[in-house]
């Protein structure tokens, strides 16, 4: 329950310190004294957006803090605050400043925390009703969440959402996934026909050299071969300077040398040099006539080499490749071609496993939305049940109320049904759409019933009404302020009001006013039972209290 709220410099309060009681509080005061504030206040501490234009004139920031007790509460909010790395303590104080720079700031214990963990926490702690919320029930969104409350299902429900808000994203991304290869297929069927080229070139490493060396040899054969013929014919043939050939002619030096090796022992020495070189020379030849033989003139195979190299040329060209990187840079744009084109099948691959996960989730949400149905449709008759007997209570006994649950083909970011709320005021009218039929007045009594289920369904701490009770009066109000003092048996109730019969019903009555000898700002302070009396004679009879007045506040005091 909120135990205490603090506020400085916010819109026309400078300083307001107030400890509230369990049960029901009343909160009254004269129009445009500030009651509204004090509802604008809590929602800033429940993580509504900040805006600078709250922060009262002349001051540097606002700040909002609240201390709530939730001993009796560790069940239901204990996993909450693990869920958020929070502390549990039976008592905790979330703050919230703006300050005139438009800057933000949130606190659960001192411990600073975002808005969504703020939001999170605090509607768990206050549900606050105002007449804007009234107006939301006009809405099948609000509707559908307050079954679920009354059901249960609320955590199934986010569960199914966020599924549902994964299943969205998966079929989005299977959208353009397909469009996207819808888009290539044509960049995909060029990009083969590219690669087939380079596949079927079938270009090895190192070959372009080869094949140039090759076509060098080719081209130059007869050349060659009549170059290595002549160096062979000069060693060992008759046809060089010499007779017999250049070999002959060493072989004869050497036999001379060794004639006169007797007479000239230095003759050996030069002999066997000469031998050296004999036979240096005869492995020449031998090399030169193999090398010879070995020349291929072939005009066969230099028109092979020329066609081949003429190929990978042309490619080069087609791709603008320099031909002296050939090699390297055909090969290389071959396996990019690979790369991209096994990217299409992965692609492909991908949206057929996306196909089949999507099918899958569509399963589980398909299932998770049935059961959330099936929820739905148990608790539509007992919250009919309920309405309908508040209100009969709140005077309105030839009516009719209804919760509809009708199943759609198609999964929705809340299920797979509609859910309406049907009324009518009268036995003799068919139950519509509560939006188009009811009145406000009948729509603050619905709303009543509503929240009153709702609220014991969350185990809600603490539940705020502001001016629930407008449309109403007489013994309809009477009525009304017995259904929120019975709410207020099992929970904390601050109940904003301007009618007698309600404020009376308080176990602690709350005034707020403006005091104009200090600047005109606002403030609430608790009543005394007497000052209770006068206050609610006012609300009785005008300004001008008589004591007829004050007589009846007595009774409706004492009735309570």
């Amino acid at each position: 329950m909120l135990r205490e709220l603090k506020i400085e410099n916010y819109a026309i309060i400078e300083r307001l310190d107030i400890a509230f009681h369990p049960g029901l509080n009343i909160i009254t005061g004269e129009t445009g004294a500030g009651k509204s504030i004090l509802l604008g206040a809590l929602s800033l501490l429940g993580g509504a957006r900040a805006d600078t234009s709250v922060i009262r004139d002349g001051a540097a920031s606002c700040v909002i803090e609240a201390l709530f007790d939730i001993r009796n509460y560790r069940d239901d909010l204990a996993p909450l605050f693990e869920e958020n790395d929070l502390d549990w303590a039976d008592e905790i104080t979330i703050r919230r400043s703006v300050s005139a720079a438009g800057k933000s700031r949130a606190f659960i214990d001192d411990v600073p925390v975002n808005l969504a963990t703020l939001r999170a926490v605090a509607e768990r702690l206050v549900d606050i009703h105002s007449q804007h919320q009234t107006l939301l029930l006009a809405g099948t969104g609000f509707q559908t969440h307050l079954v679920d409350a009354v059901a249960g299902q609320l955590p199934a429900v986010a569960e199914y959402a966020a599924r549902y808000k994964r299943l969205n994203a998966m079929r989005a991304e299977l959208l353009r996934l397909q469009e996207a290869g819808e888009a290539a297929l044509k960049e995909r069927d060029y990009l083969q026909y590219q690669f087939e080229q380079l596949e079927a070139l079938n270009l090895r490493d190192g070959e372009v050299q080869e094949l140039e060396a090759e076509q060098n040899m080719l081209t130059h054969a007869e050349e060659i071969a009549q170059g290595l013929d002549y160096c062979a014919g000069m060693l060992t043939a008759d046809n060089g300077p010499l007779e017999g050939g250049i070999n002959a002619a060493v072989k004869t030096m050497g036999s001379t040398l060794n004639r006169i090796a007797d007479n000239y022992p230095e003759a050996g020495e030069l002999s066997q040099r000469l031998n050296s070189v004999f036979l240096e020379l005869k492995d020449l030849a031998e090399e030169f006539e193999r090398r010879r033989d070995a020349v291929n003139i072939d005009p066969a195979r230099l028109a092979a080499v020329n066609g081949r190299l003429d190929e990978i040329y042309t490619l080069c060209r087609k791709y603008r490749i320099d031909e002296s990187e050939a090699e390297s840079e055909l090969m290389r744009l071959r396996s990019e071609l690979d790369l991209r084109l096994q990217q299409f099948e992965a692609d492909a691959e991908h949206v057929e496993a996306l196909k089949g996960q999507i099918a899958e989730l569509e399963a589980e949400a398909r299932r998770e939305a049935d059961r959330i149905s099936a929820g739905r449709r148990k608790a539509a008759p007992l919250i009919a049940r309920h309405v309908m007997q508040t209100l009969a209570d709140l005077g309105i006994r030839g009516g009719a109320f209804e919760v509809q649950v009708t199943p759609v083909e198609t999964l929705t970011p809340t299920g797979a049904d509609q859910v309406a709320m049907l009324f009518s005021g009268n036995a003799t009218t068919a139950p519509q759409p509560i939006e188009q039929v009811a009145s406000g007045g009948e729509m603050s009594r619905v709303m009543l019933a509503l929240k009153g289920l709702v609220a014991r369904s969350l185990r809600m701490p603490t539940v705020i009404f502001d001016e629930i009770d407008t449309g109403v009066s007489g013994s309809v109000a009477d009525k009304m302020g017995e259904i929120i003092a019975a709410m207020g048996d099992s929970m904390q109730v601050l109940n904003i009001t301007h009618l007698p019969q309600v404020a009376s019903k308080g176990s602690y009555h709350y005034y707020v006013y403006k005091d104009t000898a200090q600047g005109g700002g606002t403030h609430i302070r608790l009543l005394e039972p007497e000052e209770r009396v006068e206050h609610i004679a006012a609300m009785l009879s005008g300004s001008a209290v008589t004591e007829a007045a004050r007589t009846q506040a007595r009774e409706l005091l004492k009735r309570s």
